[in-house]
């Protein structure tokens, strides 16, 4: 299934309560009525698309980790100081933001899965990975925020478009944030070819090293790339990292079509996985019974 089939389905599910096979029937069958447009797309086309719908989520992330800060303390499940800067620069995306918030758990999702992250990061920072790499890093402010990592030495590497580094560059200098020696932004073209040398050599050059160990965040990416390109980045991450490395990550019920993410992550070299649901987060961080469709949404650990 196309990437953006699948973000369309997860959208209906989450705004309908609708099943994984009813919300397919509907999206495809609004699809049929489309015109075809994409027929004379460009692949230059269809990255400049993508990453603009990845640079209107992230302000929106960045909305709802800014509102963390005015929960009563007992009531956060994170502190990120330096939301608030990427959400006042999203003014020019307040209708596509706006959007995102007012689909059915969207809020409670976002928090769940940036606690569950956080704590994955501590746990990797904790056995002993000294090397941390945000894939399609985003407004991910964790490099800045997190004590783990400032009171370690741990080096943080943000991978993402020049365009993406160059916006969370922006809104940090004026802001008059000082980015700290220990984090590296790592500007690449994901449609690059030979895409896992292209990143190892990227990488290297800012000063990763192979093989040692290091903890992947891919957050919220999933969505926006097709089966060959997650198989592919999974691929890289077991063998850039080597072992004792994890990666965490967060996809759909549905964005796994024909296996578990599991399954797929054994595959690329990883010897175990957990896979957590929406709910199950829910229960563990949060009180009350949780959203009805809180499962769709699902976060994974696998370790090299």
């Amino acid at each position: 299934m196309p990437s953006h089939l699948k973000e369309h389905v997860r959208a209906r599910m989450k705004k309908t309560g609708e099943t994984y096979e009813q919300a397919l029937r509907h999206v495809r069958a609004q699809e049929d009525r489309t015109p075809e447009s994409t027929a004379t797309e460009t692949p230059y086309m269809k990255s400049v698309e993508r990453t603009r719908s990845v640079a209107d989520t992230a302000f929106s992330i960045a909305v709802v980790r800014a509102e963390e800060a005015d929960r009563p303390p007992a009531e956060r499940l994170f502190d990120d100081p330096f939301a608030h800067l990427f959400a006042a620069a999203g003014q020019h995306a307040a209708e596509a933001t706006q959007r995102f918030l007012e689909l059915p758990f969207f809020r409670d999702g976002v928090r769940l899965r940036t606690r569950y992250i956080d704590d994955a990061v501590r746990e990797g920072v904790k056995a002993g990975l000294n090397q941390i790499v945000l894939l399609g890093a985003g407004f991910d402010a964790r490099g800045l925020r997190m004590p783990e990592i400032a009171e370690q030495p741990v080096s943080v590497f943000e991978v993402d478009t020049p365009a993406q580094l160059e916006r969370k560059r922006t809104v940090l200098k004026h802001a008059g944030v000082k980015v700290p020696a220990r984090l590296a932004y790592v500007p690449f073209d994901f449609d690059a070819p030979e895409f896992a040398s292209s990143l190892t050599a990227a990488l290297s050059e800012r000063g990763f090293r192979p093989g040692e160990g290091a903890v992947f965040v891919w957050e919220g990416v999933i969505g926006y790339i097709d089966d060959a390109a997650i198989d592919q980045s999974l691929r890289f991450m077991a063998v850039a990292g080597g072992a004792r490395s994890r990666v965490v990550f967060t996809f759909a019920q549905i964005g796994f079509e024909t296996d578990t993410a599991t399954a797929r992550a054994r595959r690329a070299g990883f010897r175990s996985c957990e896979e957590l649901a929406g709910d199950e987060l829910w229960r563990r961080y949060l009180p009350g019974e949780p959203y009805l469709t809180a499962w769709v949404m699902r976060v994974g650990t696998a370790i090299v």
